[in-house]
């Protein structure tokens, strides 16, 4: 069959996104013998124009639809996508009579809701590789299934035959402006954060790629691209730990001259494993801290301390890690005492730089979502942010960033200028953007 996938994300900041999810499926599909295209719109400036022109004159047996993001979760600005997702839906009715598959991270939250606004022929929650496959092949041989909404059982082994299929984007693009390339080493997440969609988009275990299989494609990548900055998105780079530490055993074997990146939960400690990281190429560490004060860290139902904190990044000073620290502002059991208090720690810590967001996103499925039954949660964003400081909470984190160069908050609309990071890009600079803030001006 002949298979459209469509991957609508759209927002570039801090960085562009390469749309890794969309790619899997694609690697799948192309793999089963489909012949597959691709329709981007990251890099488009009018989208649903390139759609048109994109698709008139052709025909397709099958049109996929990644949606990765609901909105850009940034209070009080937040934006959300479903207009633009109902337009390149209508423009793919109107120029094809193909069905409709939705699909992606974001569509997985809230899949009955978009099933109901976008008017879909076939939605798949959860993982598509297989499940999509599966659709098509019923669609292929003249038995198309009258249920509309999938619902995939998990992928145990995710060390698949081929790697993501990339061919159809344009990874040169997202390299320059992302200033890596994104690998996933392992799916699912075996914490218990309130407020965190992971547990429910991949499952509360977790499943690992064999450290050979995620190495050869950055073996790949390296050596036919000339790719040498790896984000590891998973979840949690550095647990388990053991595992982690095969990955970067085996970097170190081939001898790849590679740096990477990724997101840590703050309990490190000074032993073989970081020796090993910096050895494989670590540049720098993502904290989930998400807050710096006991009351706080325990409303986001976190496993670590303030005392953890603390040390992960002496730890990362003494090593020369850049680390930045990720923060949700607002949550439960915030007081302005435990704002000013978690504002305090981290400056004593002195990061490379810190991403703040304000208020909790709530998202069906979560802890916290569970807590606000009465809610109307859904497409349309809707944030909790504690009572005790909903009056207080903007202004006075204004006022406290408002000189502080190496903070992106944006719901403050503070660190955003796409611009000057552009600029950044285009001189060839490489790595996360948060490393790069201390030499922005």
């Amino acid at each position: 069959m002949k298979v459209l996938m469509l991957a609508l994300n759209r927002e570039k900041f801090p960085d562009p996104v390469f749309p890794l999810g969309a790619s899997y499926i694609a690697g799948a599909l192309s793999k089963a013998g489909h012949i597959v295209d691709v329709f981007d719109a990251c890099f488009l400036e009018n989208p649903q124009i390139e759609l048109e022109n994109f698709l008139k004159g052709k025909s397709y047996d099958s049109i996929g639809v990644s949606i990765r993001n609901v909105d850009n979760n940034s209070f009080p600005i937040a934006e959300n996508y479903l207009n633009y997702y109902k337009s390149m839906v209508d423009i793919c009715r109107k120029y094809s009579k193909a069905p409709i598959t939705l699909g992606g991270s974001g569509f997985s939250i809230f899949p009955e809701l978009y099933m109901k606004e976008l008017g879909a022929d076939y939605g798949i929650k959860g993982e598509g590789e297989y499940a999509f496959l599966e659709l098509l092949k019923k669609i292929e041989t003249g038995d198309p299934p009258t249920e509309k909404l999938f619902y995939s059982e998990t992928i145990k082994d995710i060390n698949f035959d081929t790697f993501p299929d990339r061919k159809g984007f344009d990874i040169d693009k997202y390299y320059k402006y992302s200033g890596c390339i994104n690998i996933q080493t392992k799916r699912g997440c075996a914490y218990n954060c309130s407020y965190c969609t992971y547990p429910v988009l991949e499952g509360r275990s977790y499943r690992f790629r064999s450290a050979k299989n995620v190495v050869d494609e950055i073996e790949f990548w390296n050596k036919s691209k000339g790719i040498d900055y790896i984000f590891f998105v998973d979840n949690v780079f550095n647990h388990p730990e053991n595992y982690a530490l095969e990955i970067c055993n085996e970097i170190i074997r081939r001898k790849l001259k590679i740096k990477w990146t990724g997101f840590f939960t703050p309990t490190l400690s000074d032993n073989e494993f970081i020796g090993k990281c910096l050895e494989s190429g670590l540049t720098s560490a993502d904290f989930g801290t998400d807050a710096f004060s006991p009351e706080t860290l325990k409303g986001y139902n976190k496993s670590f301390t303030v005392e953890d904190i603390f040390r992960s990044c002496e730890i990362c000073k003494e090593r020369g890690i850049k680390f930045n620290h990720s923060l949700i502002f607002g949550g439960p059991n915030e007081t302005m005492d435990t704002l000013k208090e978690t504002l305090a720690n981290v400056e004593l810590t002195a990061p490379t730089s810190v991403i703040g967001f304000i208020g909790v996103r709530l998202y069906a499925g979560t802890q916290i979502a569970e807590t606000f039954k009465d809610l109307d949660i859904g497409i349309t964003p809707v944030f909790y942010i504690s009572e005790a400081v909903r009056d207080e909470i903007l202004d006075y984190l204004a006022e406290y960033v408002k000189d502080k160069r190496n903070w992106i908050i944006p719901g403050l609309e503070k660190g955003t200028n796409l611009s000057l990071i552009n600029r950044i890009r285009n001189k060839g600079v490489k790595g996360p953007l948060w490393e790069l803030l201390v030499n922005l001006k």
